[in-house]
């Protein structure tokens, strides 16, 4: 917010530096048509989002052609004098495009932050927590009243492995921000290594994933593989706590508590070494 406030400002002084160059400069004669070229590009780089993505030689190109262009067809550099004049105007013309395409940049770097802390751009989406319950509680049901094994899985971001240097009375606030963007890099992860058939749940500041059909004897290494992938694609250390039905629990509050209780108490101190390219887990038949 602060580098799209500092632009913003630049942007708007010599706006109005601009609009008076003629006062402050009387014998500069700025033409209507750099004026009116001018405001179209400042236009044009804060309206259009995909200007950002423009290399900046051909949004500086572009006007200063059309400029020239321009003045060629009325026939202004018919007049050697013109021509210093006309230098001017192009470079007047350059430094509003550059600052109107720096401030652009600094939006879209504002935009693509806030839509990657937003979960929403995979494939297959941890379910919210109020939809996600419903689910949960049906596998649960299903699992106790079939008899099958199941485990509940809590997934958090190890808060020590986000690495941060912050002023002391903003620290909290972009700590929670900080935290928000890895677990929607965790998320991505989460939804691309785990299978359809489990749920994933984002509640709050952490994930809640059922894994049917999983007995307690393959949590361990499905653990370990987990914590793998997730410290090599996304470079964070991860909390992670489970309980089995019926071992831990035959209801989904005491599964999520023992669970729970189990990823608090988790250091989380795993580093990964070498990760091996085989399947996360095999579901029991």
């Amino acid at each position: 917010m602060k580098r799209i406030r500092f632009r913003v400002i630049i942007l708007a002084c010599w706006l109005v530096v601009f609009c008076n160059l003629e006062r402050l400069l009387e014998p500069l004669n700025v033409s209507s048509f750099t004026y009116t070229l001018a405001l179209v590009m400042v236009m044009i780089a804060l309206i259009v989002p995909r200007v950002a993505r423009i290399p900046l030689w051909v949004i500086l190109a572009a006007p200063v052609l059309v400029l020239l262009l321009f003045k060629a067809g009325v026939g202004e550099f018919a007049n050697s004098l013109s021509i210093p004049h006309a230098f001017t105007e192009v470079c007047i013309l350059t430094l509003t495009t550059f600052l109107a395409y720096w401030v652009s940049m600094a939006i879209s770097e504002f935009e693509h932050t806030v839509a990657h802390i937003s979960v929403g751009r995979n494939d297959k989406l941890p379910e919210s927590d109020a939809v996600g319950q419903g689910l949960l509680y049906r596998e649960v049901r299903r699992a106790r009243n079939h008899q099958r094994p199941l485990t509940l899985m809590t997934v958090g971001v190890d808060e020590k492995s986000i690495k941060i240097a912050l002023d002391r009375m903003v620290q909290e606030t972009q700590m929670a921000m900080m935290k928000q963007y890895a677990l929607t890099d965790v998320s991505k992860t989460l939804c691309k290594t785990f299978e359809d058939s489990d749920i994933i749940v984002k509640s709050n500041d952490h994930f809640l994933i059922a894994l049917p059909e999983t007995r307690a004897e393959n949590v361990p290494d499905l653990i370990e593989r987990l914590r793998q992938k997730v410290t090599a694609e996304v470079g964070l250390n991860l909390k992670i706590g489970t309980a089995s039905l019926p071992a831990d629990g035959f209801t989904l509050e005491g599964l999520i508590d023992k669970a729970t209780d189990e990823m608090q108490a988790d250091l989380g101190a795993y580093r990964v070494t070498e990760i091996e390219q085989l399947p996360l887990r095999q579901k029991v038949s």
